[in-house]
């Protein structure tokens, strides 16, 4: 791996607070409720709608919680949610089913499921039983289709597209999102490209540096409105893949 100066992946690790030391393979141990769901209190679910008024994210937490109204909900790991191409953000338009924690003293809720109302994507994170679908290495099974077939479904066929540029930055997700690429095309324009979880860049030694060419093939998500990354390739002619053709995450 080249060791220049502000070599953008390990600017991704530094600047995304929400990976921690917690990647797929970084697992913490928290208390018994966390991990196996028997503590929590399944006879009184709520249904919780409203806006995402903040996304809390400290490090050393096992994972982080989101704020909808007066409610405190944690959620999941962020490696959870981002393999799962699900991404929270101030402001998002949730509807969370959350249970309360049997343990005396713990006041939040723990979410079961998850649905943007704006764009129909839902993801589930705990099993009927309250356990969590990250501790049993559910991977894709805990992402959903919701009304609009996920976040796969609503890539427009015909906005696919090869483009080439120079990289401008890349820029960290805020709230818990991926990180994002700013491309500048030859005639000065600038284009903000979703890339994926920055451990698929460093899993695969891909490193993107400012002022460096490189051509991305992409395509753009009616249901959210922006471009996610298909594959990039960089000047020395290595290719990453980042989704399939129809939309859909590689790295899971």
């Amino acid at each position: 791996m080249r060791t220049t100066t502000q070599a953008v992946a390990v600017m991704l690790i530094l600047g995304s607070g929400f990976c921690w030391a917690q990647g797929p393979n970084g697992r913490q141990n928290g208390n018994r409720a966390n991990l196996t769901g028997a503590n929590l209190d399944l006879s009184r679910i709520q249904t919780i709608t409203g806006a995402v008024t903040a996304v809390n994210i400290t490090p050393g937490a096992q994972y982080p919680f989101i704020e909808v109204g007066q409610a405190h909900i944690k959620v999941a790991p962020a490696w959870f949610l981002l393999e799962q191409d699900f991404e929270i953000r101030d402001g998002d338009l949730v509807r969370v089913a959350a249970a309360p924690s049997a343990t005396a003293g713990d006041g939040y809720l723990y979410a079961l499921d998850i649905l943007k109302t704006a764009t129909g994507e839902a993801i589930t994170l705990r099993q009927s039983s309250g356990a969590p679908l990250w501790a049993g290495g559910a991977g894709r099974q805990g992402r959903q289709s919701g009304s609009n077939g996920g976040r796969a479904a609503c890539l427009d066929p015909a906005s696919v597209a090869t483009v080439s540029g120079v990289v401008d930055k890349v820029t960290a997700g805020v709230g818990i999102a991926m990180p994002a690429l700013i491309l500048r095309l030859p005639d000065g324009a600038l284009i903000t490209v979703k890339i994926g979880p920055e451990r698929i860049l460093l899993d695969n030694d891909f490193e993107l540096l400012p002022g460096e060419t490189v051509s991305v093939k992409l395509g753009r998500l009616t249901c959210v409105d922006e471009y996610v990354a298909l594959t990039i390739t960089n000047s020395a002619g290595v290719t990453v893949v980042l989704r399939e053709d129809d939309g859909a995450p590689a790295w899971n």
